[in-house]
């Protein structure tokens, strides 16, 4: 009997092709368990990522959604169109529509409150007239100012040294009763009164009559007037009777919101 046919020669290590692979049962259950989990994640919607591309350079696949689609409700923005521009379309327009419609409503009671606004006559006021008269003098001064600067005058010396005839007085109360015309005649005649008398709600003549050539002569009369009184007289007497009797005399009464 040979000593060598019972000799049987087996690999060292794993892997050279020489030995029977005895694992085949075992991962043939492993994949059976993996897609059962599988399958039991897909259908409580927790499904995994699919396995990456074995391209490095190929982009994914978009994955479906399967969640359900959620109703919308009638006349909403997706329902009206796919990115709902038709819908922001017509609110944008609606919007301007009452814009326009609250801007002609406010126009509309502007002009009704200034149609049916009411005035009636009035006397001569304290405080307008103080008001303007504080006006006025600031001016004469600026225009004084002015002319001593331009002129180089000592006004303190001619003033304490007059001469015989008193020019100096007189061109003094000349200054400020030219002031105080330009005053009293271009508010009235472009505005329709002073700053004195728009503080109290005054004017002179009503509104619909500033447009009239006969308005600016009357507003003149008035103030040559006033000043050739010497700014006291008239209104004393208007103050005592009750009366703007400067107004009377000229034809520019004096009126007061009602």
């Amino acid at each position: 009997m040979d000593p060598f046919e019972e000799f049987e020669f087996k690999p060292l290590t794993d892997g050279l092709g020489f030995h029977k692979k005895k694992s085949a049962a075992p991962a043939k259950e492993n994949t059976k368990a993996d897609t059962f989990s599988k399958n039991l994640l897909k259908d409580q919607g927790l499904e995994l990522i699919e396995e990456t591309s074995t391209d490095p350079l190929r982009p994914p696949l978009p994955r479906k959604s399967r969640s359900a689609p959620i109703p919308q409700a009638p006349g909403s923005l997706t329902e009206v169109g796919g990115d709902g521009s038709a819908a922001v379309d017509e609110i944008l327009k609606t919007l301007q529509k009452n814009r326009r419609l609250d801007f002609e409503n406010s126009k509309q009671k502007m002009t009704q409150t200034n149609t049916k606004q009411e005035y009636k006559k009035a006397t001569w006021s304290f405080s307008a007239a103080f008001l303007d008269g504080m006006l006025v003098v600031a001016s004469s001064l600026l225009c004084m100012i002015i002319l001593l600067v331009i002129t180089k005058v000592d006004l303190i010396g001619n003033l304490t040294n007059p001469d015989a005839q008193g020019m100096i007085y007189l061109a003094t109360l000349s200054l400020f009763a030219g002031v105080s015309f330009i005053y009293l005649t271009l508010n009235r005649i472009y505005l329709g009164c002073t700053p004195g008398e728009w503080a109290f709600d005054q004017r002179i003549g009503k509104p619909e009559e500033l447009n009239k050539a006969t308005y600016s002569l009357k507003v003149v009369a008035r103030s040559l007037l006033v000043i050739a009184t010497g700014f006291v007289v008239l209104p004393l007497l208007s103050l005592l009777t009750g009366k703007d009797l400067a107004g009377s005399l000229s034809g520019a009464n004096l009126y007061k919101k009602a």
